[in-house]
């Protein structure tokens, strides 16, 4: 009887193994090119990883919280006459057997790789790419608008220093989203949507984040005058502005702050984890449309509400200067093929099926 359990245990981690293994082989492959490639410019991704995991450690605790009350509020949406009950259920959904508790745990254990492996390639773009499609990319803008910047379209609705505040806050949510959203969908979420939800993830990043940015190799509109991009003119409003309020806001408005941080590593060519600069396609409007995509297989509700915060993530990365808008425009449709790869992955490989079949999602 128990070496029956023991098969039936496996067989559930095999299921699983139909994503996981996919999504292993990017993590560990793209973390092995940053790791050989980082070698011949004294950039070791592996030292940056353990400092990265040193610095996620810290904040588990808090982000497991976070997590446990987004499950709550979606236990009230889900039954609102009995929600503790509701709730106690999405959390049996973590499994008590080690073959599929190794399976929610392993993105968590992935994902650094990915992160400290895009980190290490983007920094190391420069030395092979140079920024060289700053200047078609403000000309598609241009196009695109009507002769004008979209900047200046964001400003006229949205220029006061409040709004602009407002908007500063929510691009920068964006990076503690991210973790917050990795450790929700490894530990709660059904495994159909656990399973598309990081396929897409780790597409996204290898494919748009890494393969994307050198094939796209663009520094932005706040560092096209310093890449000496002929556009820059047409931005020099835009970052005047944004710096003005940035020091009338005593560093409140913070994306110049983290602009010029970013530009002193790439100078000086200091290699760190969180640095190295892309803008085409951007990756910032690509994970929040798949936060919309996946929050639609929660429900309508929710599924908009993550669109509206897509939408502001496309805004701000104009607004404050990060991005073009043809950077967010390619990000989706490039992210919607790689959505319907996920879910056609999952289909295809068997792994629906036995989910199905288990009775266990």
């Amino acid at each position: 009887m128990a070496s029956a359990a023991y098969r039936v245990r496996q067989a559930r981690f095999h299921e699983e193994m139909l994503w996981l293994g996919p999504v292993a082989a990017l993590a560990i492959g793209l973390f092995a090119l940053a790791q050989a490639l980082g070698a011949a410019y004294g950039l070791s991704p592996l030292s940056m990883l353990s400092a990265y995991g040193y610095k996620a450690l810290r904040v588990l605790p808090a982000l497991l919280c976070v997590a446990l009350v987004i499950q709550l509020v979606l236990a009230v949406r889900e039954a609102p006459g009995a929600p503790l009950a509701a709730f106690t259920g999405r959390l049996r959904r973590i499994p008590t057997d080690p073959w599929l508790l190794a399976a929610h745990l392993a993105p968590l254990l992935l994902m650094p790789l990915v992160f400290v492996g895009f980190s290490s390639l983007k920094m190391l773009m420069p030395q092979f790419v140079p920024f060289w499609l700053d200047d078609p990319f403000a000309a598609a803008d241009r196009a695109l608008f009507f002769g004008r910047q979209p900047w200046e379209l964001t400003h006229a609705v949205l220029g006061s220093p409040e709004a602009t505040y407002m908007i500063d806050r929510i691009y920068s949510f964006w990076v503690l989203l991210l973790s917050i959203a990795i450790v929700a969908m490894a530990l709660f979420a059904p495994r159909k949507d656990r399973a598309r939800f990081f396929l897409a993830f780790t597409m996204a990043w290898v494919l748009l984040g890494v393969a994307g940015a050198w094939l796209g190799a663009s520094a932005g509109p706040c560092y096209s005058a310093l890449i000496g991009a002929s556009s820059a003119p047409e931005f020099a409003g835009l970052m005047e502005r944004l710096s003005t309020m940035s020091i009338e806001s005593a560093g409140a408005i913070n994306a110049p702050g983290w602009q010029q941080v970013l530009w002193r590593a790439h100078d000086s060519e200091t290699y760190a984890f969180g640095m190295g600069i892309s803008a085409m396609p951007s990756l910032h409007n690509a994970v929040a449309i798949l936060y919309a995509f996946s929050a639609f297989r929660v429900g309508r509700l929710i599924g908009w509400f993550m669109a509206a915060f897509a939408f502001v993530i496309f805004v701000g990365s104009v607004h404050l200067g990060w991005h073009y808008a043809v950077d967010g425009i390619v990000a989706l449709p490039l992210m919607w093929l790689i959505w319907r790869w996920a879910d056609h992955w999952c289909r295809r490989s068997g792994y629906d099926e036995a989910v199905a079949a288990s009775g266990r999602a």
